[in-house]
């Protein structure tokens, strides 16, 4: 079953991250940078330490005009490559685990695929099998919309297949978002760090840097948020 499986990690650069997700004058780009890069590094860790094969396909190297497109080629290179069954996860979902992954994987089956849920109505974990693939339609899910979710369920449930779903998760698409991961306490050692690589930014207004020395209040900012599912 493990040699049929694989993880894809399916991510932009982490200098594409921080224009994409964390731009602004909150921080400077410099601190963006390293902190996508944090999240791209853990997830690659977490994936690493189940016991499947780990596939990274970042934005240098995906093919096609639209998220979709680019999405499900690289599914496609995956099934391409021998393994019948994918898990596609992105980068920005702080709280993933190894054991998180490890039992969605092994929830996948020629009848039944997993989802996880992000609490925006988006999804940071896709699993299935490739006779649950269609490239054409999975490329033209509507993945610009907040019920791509749903959309999901409906494409899967088309297929005759069951859902499983994972635990929603909190992921990191803005500024807003980073600093209610920070506040919330989770995964204490990745929090600090994250912290460490604020208080560094130089443009990081003073005000917020005293907040993060204890706890962590925030202020809503209206960003331009990216796609629901987070690539």
């Amino acid at each position: 079953m493990h040699q049929q499986t694989a993880i894809l990690i399916f991510t932009r650069t982490s200098g594409a991250e921080a224009k994409h997700k964390l731009s602004g004058d909150r921080l400077s780009y410099g601190t963006n940078q390293k902190i996508c890069a944090e999240l791209i590094a853990k997830t690659r860790r977490a994936a690493q330490q189940t016991s499947f094969s780990v596939i990274e396909i970042n934005s240098n190297q995906q093919v096609g005009d639209n998220l979709g497109e680019r999405l499900s080629n690289s599914v496609a290179t995956v099934f391409q490559a021998g393994f019948n069954q994918v898990l596609v996860i992105g980068t920005d979902t702080p709280d993933i685990s190894s054991r998180l992954l490890q039992n969605a994987a092994q929830q996948i089956s020629t009848t039944q695929a997993t989802l996880g849920a992000s609490n925006d109505g988006g999804v940071y974990l896709i699993g299935f099998h490739r006779a649950q693939f269609d490239k054409t339609i999975f490329a033209n899910l509507e993945w610009e919309s907040e019920a791509i979710f749903e959309h999901l369920k409906n494409y899967f449930l088309n297929r005759d297949a069951t859902i499983y779903s994972t635990q929603k998760l909190q992921d990191i698409d803005s500024f807003y978002d980073l600093m209610q991961f920070l506040k919330s306490g989770t995964n204490y050692n990745f929090n600090f760090r994250l912290k460490q690589l604020i208080n560094s930014s130089h443009t990081f207004l003073p005000c917020f840097q005293n907040r993060l020395q204890g706890t962590i209040n925030y202020y809503i900012y209206h960003y331009n948020r990216p796609p629901p599912f987070h690539v």
